[in-house]
């Protein structure tokens, strides 16, 4: 046995119990020495696998989960959205994005480009940074607060456009709103050219795993105007949502 290893997934098992916990919480939980369990966390919070908040309370993250599953997770959501995500863009003609928060920034894991000469979107692998996404408020919008408040909280919230909102208390009642709407905008929050409407889509919990969006030109695509383009959006959403937890159930089985 390592003693180093050992301890590890001792401070591990305990974040994942409990939720987000201080430092002294989980020296004393872990009966090891102060010193020792500091080192552990700022290792784990340096590869990503724990976050620290404002209040100094550690929590883990996705990435340890997904260290085992992200391929097949992956996968399993590309082959899931990519009928709607088709569908979606040949209705709308805009570009459509699946995508993932890994850390603080949203990686797409799927792109389905415009056809139009004039078209944003990015290339699958691509990252954003959450709190300027309209994927990324989508995903948080619908996952635990202590969750979204370990992504955002103690982290500088730059700004990447005039648009990207970079106050916390600002952010949070805009996840609020998110939740209540079902569905998140970036009114040129990413880029001062384009305009973003994002759905979750929704694991066994009921907490986003992952969102889909449709992006395009500000000067061409005004999701709330014209086509019902948010109402197919937040559909394509959940049957994306309904095929996975039903995918889930089949896997404990």
């Amino acid at each position: 046995m390592v003693p180093v290893v050992q301890g590890t997934f001792k401070v591990l098992e305990e974040l994942a119990k409990n939720g987000p916990l201080p430092l002294n919480e989980v020296t004393r939980r872990t009966k090891m020495s102060k010193s020792t369990v500091f080192r552990i966390l700022a290792t784990l919070e340096n590869l990503g696998y724990v976050l620290r908040d404002a209040a100094r309370t550690y929590c883990v993250t996705t990435a340890l989960s997904d260290l085992v599953t992200s391929e097949a997770i992956t996968e399993i959501l590309r082959r899931a959205a990519m009928p709607h995500m088709l569908e979606l863009r040949d209705a709308f003609g805009e570009t459509v994005n699946l995508g993932q928060i890994v850390s603080d920034k949203v990686v797409y894991i799927e792109v389905v480009p415009s056809e139009y000469a004039l078209r944003l979107h990015e290339r699958a692998g691509a990252s954003v940074y959450v709190h300027a996404s309209g994927l990324g408020k989508a995903i948080l919008g619908f996952s635990d607060l202590d969750f979204a408040r370990s992504v955002l909280g103690g982290r500088e919230l730059p700004a990447v456009t005039a648009n990207t909102i970079t106050q916390l208390d600002k952010l949070l009642a805009e996840l609020k709103r998110v939740r209540e709407r079902g569905y998140a905008i970036d009114r040129e929050e990413t880029s001062p050219l384009a305009t973003c409407v994002a759905a979750p889509i929704l694991g066994g919990e009921g907490h986003a795993i992952a969102a889909i969006s449709i992006s395009g030109p500000s000067s061409r695509f005004n999701p709330r105007k014209g086509a019902p383009v948010i109402e197919s959006l937040m559909r394509a959403g959940a049957a994306v949502s309904k095929q996975i937890r039903q995918r889930s159930r089949e896997s404990r089985l």
